[in-house]
């Protein structure tokens, strides 16, 4: 039985840590809980968009280590469009562009009907956070019935410290917020993202010094 202690870590994120497995693969070990059922929804929906676009790491089998929820997957090897900006600053325009581009590839995948839609992920939310005023629950869930369903691949953290430059070319990790939806949404919560998001942990000091300018670049870029 593998134990935690008898892994290599090898990056880290906010939700989950990074771990050396066997053949070339690698084990996404989440911190927090995570059933299966909602593990395997995640493989599902990157085997559905891997079966499309040559974009998204193959995903093999959950499994569980000391009681923590993990699933593994092909090693990719490479560095994110923030680090890549962290060095080359002056690709900000670039990376814009590749995260449009990539972003709207994936939006051609249709969702497997077993994906949660956007839209009862927000109603849930609306019910259950306790972050969201009530007033601005109940206009949101009355907007969100004038929006289209959408039955296409939502990552639902689409940003560049989610893009990795692999030798194969862009390859977009970390989906544990997938959905089925309209790609619109997608795109809208990317450009926030962009426009007002903070830099993921660990950022390069020289993506968050220029992140006044830079963010209006790479926005503009990503369209």
């Amino acid at each position: 039985m593998v134990t935690l202690d008898r892994l290599q870590r090898i990056a880290e994120g906010r939700e989950a840590e990074i771990f050396a497995w066997d053949d070339g693969r690698v084990l996404r070990l989440f911190r927090g809980a995570r059933s299966a059922e909602s593990l395997e929804r995640e493989a599902t929906a990157m085997r559905a968009a891997r079966a499309v676009v040559p974009l998204v790491p193959e995903a093999f089998e959950i499994v569980d280590v000391d009681g923590r929820p993990g699933i593994v997957l092909e090693r990719v090897d490479g560095v994110d469009l923030i680090t890549v900006l962290g060095k080359k600053p002056w690709m900000v325009w670039s990376a814009g562009s590749t995260c449009g581009r990539v972003h709207a590839q994936l939006h051609d995948v249709v969702a497997p009907p077993s994906l949660e839609s956007l839209h009862d992920r927000i109603r849930r939310l609306c019910a259950t956070s306790d972050a969201i005023p009530p007033d601005v629950a109940r206009n949101t869930l009355a907007r969100l019935e004038t929006l289209p369903d959408g039955d296409r691949l939502c990552h639902g953290d689409f940003h560049p410290g989610n893009v990795l430059m692999s030798p194969r070319g862009p390859v977009v990790i970390d989906w544990p917020n997938v959905t089925r939806g309209d790609p619109a949404a997608d795109h809208a919560r990317t450009t926030l993202l962009l426009r007002i998001g903070d830099p993921p942990p660990g950022s390069p000091a020289l993506v968050k010094y220029m992140e006044g300018f830079g963010r209006k670049i790479i926005a503009r870029a990503y369209k």
